[in-house]
């Protein structure tokens, strides 16, 4: 069998992602936080790049920057740099707040300054409120000492999370010593704090209760203490074992679900977990629209003085750096308005679509899937799913998820077509918290109020929905005053 060679020529199509995509694709789904963290480290490695906060010293000659510029930018369209990213057309003023920017929260004012500018740095930790009480309880230098100390073990809900023996071990103390501060930090405000359990936190507040003292204390704290018969419904047993009649046991159940169980909550954090939201959601004309956070979006800019300080050397492996460096700056600066762009449109579309949420809260969701953001902003779904994926959107209701906004559509025997599955667990949600505890709704009685609410829905539906939240079923829920 003979072997030769020939020439041949083949026509294939496929799909090539360049670096300078990879890279577009890759902030366009970053979030904001993780967003800051890239674009750190990029000013850090790119010389030709500087922050656009009003700080960064520009080396080169002020008359000479703008020539510079110009010359960097006809460089790098000669490389054809640009051809890639869509012309960013639109104004960006429209896209931003005209007032102070929005970092978290869901606070807002109509005066200059946000709720959260004033609020921010008043803001008292419950670390350092716990700090400042041990200060006036006691003058004891060892226990002010082991105060502080149990008090950096405590977590943002107020519970205590060290364990006294290790924490006595480790600083050669007694444990008794250890337990004094701890029991003099269960005294402080707010009641419950410092406690190592629920069931503790619970009998601590129940201690302060000025209508519980003596032998009704300690029916309460019995009570408490089996916390699991209660999440039964076992109100027999709790009467037994507790030593109170029905009606006492009805009536300190009903002062328990007057406590905190997190007690630390309601003062600030040491270290904040709260989001970066994206967007600012207001009403403004008598209609609801998104701007984007200022803050949330990196600002950056070609260091043109670094260039102008490079542009001079003519050694082949220092100018295919610069051009490396250059080419990838611009690129970066394209690919954030590229996202910021994106974020905007996208963001608007489903404030438009989803008005009644705003209008009339989570009941009045609507339906909505990738697809229908997608065609109305005119983009591919993938491309939604990524902007809308660690986004964050700050509405008067609390800061949402930009996905919370997507929700299955369910058929209904109302005025309307469908309705959002997140809308129907709302409307399950209230209406058990209206039924009478004595005699709870059942499955199929949540069916039928649903039916006359225009949802028309299943059992099965309803089950999951309820056990999908945590709610127990009518039996379950059901208190027996005798």
């Amino acid at each position: 069998m003979a072997i030769d060679q020939s020439l041949n020529l083949k026509l294939d199509q496929k799909l090539v992602m360049t670096p300078q995509l990879q890279l577009a694709i890759k902030i366009l789904q970053m979030p904001t936080q993780d967003l800051q963290g890239f674009i750190g480290q990029e000013l850090m490695d790119n010389p030709f790049l500087t922050s656009d906060d009003g700080t960064s010293e520009q080396i080169s000659d002020p008359q000479d920057s703008a020539a510079e510029e110009m010359d960097s930018v006809k460089a790098l369209e000669s490389e054809n740099i640009g051809s890639d990213v869509e012309s960013l057309d639109m104004g960006w003023d429209s896209m931003y707040d005209s007032g102070t920017s929005h970092t978290s929260g869901g606070g807002f004012d109509d005066g200059d300054e946000s709720y959260l500018e004033r609020t921010a740095s008043t803001e008292t930790t419950l670390k350092q409120h716990l700090q400042q009480q041990v200060g006036e309880v006691t003058d004891d230098p060892k226990l002010h000492f082991l105060c502080s100390y149990l008090i950096d073990s405590i977590d943002d809900a107020g519970y205590m999370r060290g364990d006294t023996n290790n924490i006595a071990e480790r600083l050669n103390v007694e444990k008794a010593l250890v337990e004094d501060a701890l029991e003099l930090l269960q005294t402080l405000d707010p009641a419950g704090v410092a406690a190592r359990d629920l069931k503790e936190c619970l009998i601590l507040q129940l201690e302060l209760d000025v209508k519980l003292k003596g032998q009704k204390l300690e029916q309460a704290s019995q009570v408490v203490k089996n916390l699991e018969l209660l999440a039964q419904r076992d109100f027999k047993k709790l009467a037994r074992v507790s030593g109170c009649t029905l009606e006492e046991v009805a009536e300190i159940c009903q002062t328990i679900t007057t406590l905190t169980p997190k007690p630390g909550l309601q003062y600030g954090s040491d270290v904040s977990t709260n989001v970066i939201p994206d967007v600012v959601v207001t009403k403004k004309e008598g209609a609801w629209r998104s701007e984007l956070n200022a803050d949330a979006m990196p600002k950056i800019l070609l260091n043109s003085g670094f260039q102008a300080q490079m542009a001079g050397r003519d050694d082949g492996e220092e100018k295919g750096y610069v051009n490396e460096r250059v080419s990838r700056a611009q690129w970066l600066i394209k690919s954030l308005e590229q996202r910021a762009r994106t974020i905007f449109k996208v963001s608007n579309a489903i404030v438009q679509f989803q008005s009644g949420f705003f209008d009339f809260g989570m009941e009045s969701l609507q339906p909505m899937t990738l697809k229908m953001i997608a065609e109305k902003v005119g983009v591919h779904e993938s491309t939604v799913s990524r902007v809308t994926n660690g986004k964050y959107m700050q509405t008067p209701m609390g800061v949402f998820e930009m996905k919370y906004f997507f929700s299955s559509a369910i058929g209904t025997t109302g005025g309307n077509m469908t309705v959002a599955s997140e809308s129907v667990r709302q409307i399950i949600k209230r209406l058990i918290a209206e039924e009478n505890s004595a005699k709870p709704l059942s499955d199929e009685k949540l069916v039928q109020l649903l039916k006359d609410e225009g949802v028309d829905v299943a059992r099965r539906t309803v089950a999951k929905y309820r056990e999908g939240m945590g709610i127990p079923s009518s039996s379950g829920r059901r208190i027996r005053a005798q």
